[in-house]
């Protein structure tokens, strides 16, 4: 296996199909499009209980691919507990382009919510995706692809999913979002 010029190693250099959640410990680089859609369609195919989203906009790049949709439709419907929550900055783009897990959370409201972070989180741009308390897909820049996944690195997640917590304590539901489902 080959690393990156910074010494990392790479989405690019792996096969995703060999790296388990909750057991593979490996901290790699995700560059391009096509790599955050394949990391995030692996998390959310491996959940077995939760999938937390942090995000300005869905980005249908990456969220509205139908292999991450089928998985996480398949999470939803499969496990009973399963939780998938979905902080959203922005819905209105979300809701204008008919973003297909909007109605994929509205048939399934029980396992699936959306709410929108409190006035003062919205200044936070990041973009995470937490899959069972031990693996992400961390993108700094919300507004880009590039970023850092691991499927087993709790710590981190932990760290994150305080973060999720705390905002989602002090959100509310999106009123664009709402009127969908009347």
């Amino acid at each position: 296996m080959t690393t990156s010029e910074h010494g990392k190693t790479t989405a690019s250099q792996l096969s995703l199909d060999d790296l388990r959640l909750g057991v593979s410990n490996l901290e790699f680089e995700v560059e391009r499009q096509s790599e955050a859609c394949a990391v995030a369609h692996a998390l959310a195919a491996q959940a077995q209980r939760t999938l937390l989203l942090h995000t300005e906009d869905l980005e249908p790049a990456i969220y509205d691919e139908t292999a991450f949709l089928d998985a996480v439709s398949r999470l939803a419907r499969t496990h009973s507990q399963s939780r998938i929550w979905i902080l959203i900055h922005d819905a209105r783009k979300v809701v204008a382009h008919g973003h297909r897990l909007i109605e994929i959370a509205r048939r399934l409201s029980s396992a699936i919510q959306l709410r929108r972070p409190g006035p003062q989180y919205r200044n936070y741009h990041e973009s995470f995706l937490l899959a069972d308390g031990c693996g992400y897909l961390h993108r700094p820049i919300a507004a880009r692809y590039e970023g850092t996944a691991n499927f087993h690195d709790p710590g981190k997640v932990a760290e994150w999913e305080k973060y999720f917590m705390e905002v989602w304590e002090r959100s509310e539901p999106d009123e664009e979002i709402r009127r969908l489902y009347l």
